[in-house]
């Protein structure tokens, strides 16, 4: 193969000059030089026959005396029409040259445009732009593979806008089918043409995960199972995955302050401030939960200052109700003096137990003094029934012997014993 520019020899199947650079012309194009040849020599036909009849023209001059002439003029002829034939003949290779250089600037733009919008993702327009492409130039494999590749991620676009929707109508399981079948697909694919639509893959996969969370959350009413699922999603982005995180969050601060509320009011302070903790280990900087936690704070001081109080209060009271229950657990009432026909005084009366535990073996020491008011003497009285509870009353009679006038009685002392 020769150069049709610098005319250096070149292998049979090279497609630059190794000398100057050029294309070389193709076997399609070296077919339309010999056309063109073809034609050129087409025209040189007549003007040889002319040059032959006027040879003929000039053997006859000649016989009438004018041979010189006229040999002359045909011998400039035949230096001229092969100066003409080749400058036709450079024309159309100038020209032919010239369109087809024109032409495959026009297929490398569209195959640059097509190349820009693949890159880009509009690969319906990288498909078109290659087609018309190609049918400049029909042969060019490099084309034919580009539209062939551009067209798969065409399809494998237009499945994936159907599994988008198919999640946008709540089809989780349809829309999650069709994603794994595209990715299987997409991630065999190395070429940088399917960059964008990996993308556009990735965001159709957030989406899904994102949806099958809410789906769930309205079943989820613990802290942990809410937590598992903010794990599931923390590692997705965009405004969806936000979005959801965000409700994760808002239901796990809801369900630890209403879990929390419960625990303060049954005065479990510990447990009301777990729960509370539990939620800002999601929401730090969750304000309802950081007043709420001050408020507990103040609860369990107040409480813990009013217990201290209560307790001093009850000991103090157990402190009154034992002195009271050593000093004063017994009240006598109904004190009943009688003189009976033989000059003793019969004396009664009721014992209550005014302490607050059961009381015991209780006993009554009694001072007799006269009408004057003179001293007689003491006797002593055991209570019945023998045990007393708090509030119970018990009886008690005893006599006093030889007195043989109007006496009176009166209670010195009493003891007992405290359960």
């Amino acid at each position: 193969m020769y150069c049709h520019q610098c005319g250096a020899k070149n292998a049979p199947k090279q497609k630059v000059c190794a000398k100057c650079g050029a294309r070389l012309l193709t076997a399609e194009e070296r077919q339309v030089l010999l056309e063109v040849a073809a034609g050129a020599e087409a025209v040189q036909q007549p003007g040889m026959a002319a040059h032959r009849r006027g040879e003929t023209l000039s053997s006859q001059d000649d016989k009438t005396g004018a041979k010189g002439k006229t040999s002359g003029a045909g011998r400039a002829f035949l230096w001229l029409i092969p100066l003409l034939l080749a400058g036709s003949v450079g024309l159309a290779l100038t020209m032919y040259y010239n369109y087809e250089q024109s032409l495959n600037r026009e297929v490398t733009a569209l195959q640059q445009r097509a190349q820009k919008e693949a890159l880009a993702g509009h690969y319906s327009s990288a498909v078109q732009l290659l087609e018309e492409a190609e049918g400049k130039r029909p042969r060019y494999t490099a084309l034919r593979q580009d539209r062939e590749l551009t067209a798969k991620a065409a399809e494998l676009q237009l499945q994936l806008e159907k599994a988008s929707g198919q999640l946008k109508e709540q089809k989780l399981d349809a829309g999650e089918k069709a994603l794994n079948h595209i990715a299987n697909m997409v991630n065999k694919r190395q070429e940088p043409l399917f960059a964008p639509l990996k993308k556009q893959l990735a965001a159709g996969q957030v989406k899904l995960a994102v949806l099958k969370v809410k789906s769930e959350l309205d079943k989820l009413n613990t802290v942990d199972a809410l937590a598992e699922k903010l794990d599931t999603v923390s590692g997705l982005s965009g405004q969806e995955a936000a979005a959801v995180k965000a409700q994760i969050i808002g239901k796990i601060v809801g369900i630890s302050y209403a879990a929390a509320e419960r625990k303060l009011r049954d005065k479990d302070f510990v447990g009301a401030m777990a729960e509370v903790d539990s939620g800002l280990l999601y929401a730090a900087d969750n304000k309802k939960l950081i007043a709420y936690r001050k408020q507990i704070a103040d609860a369990k001081k107040e409480f813990e200052r009013a217990e201290a109080e209560r307790i001093q209060l009850a000991e103090q009271k157990a402190a009154e109700e034992d002195l009271n229950n050593r000093t004063a657990a017994v009240d006598v009432s109904g004190l009943h003096v009688v003189l009976d026909d033989y000059g003793d005084l019969q004396i009664s009366g009721t014992v209550t137990n005014k302490a607050t535990r059961p009381i015991y073996s209780v006993s009554i020491n009694l001072d007799i003094y006269d009408s004057s008011g003179s001293y007689l003497g003491n006797t002593y009285a055991g209570v019945s029934p023998y045990h007393l509870e708090p509030g119970e009353t018990g009886d008690f009679t005893t006599w006093y012997y030889g007195v043989y006038s109007q006496a009176q009685a009166s209670v010195v002392n009493a003891t007992w014993y405290l359960e």
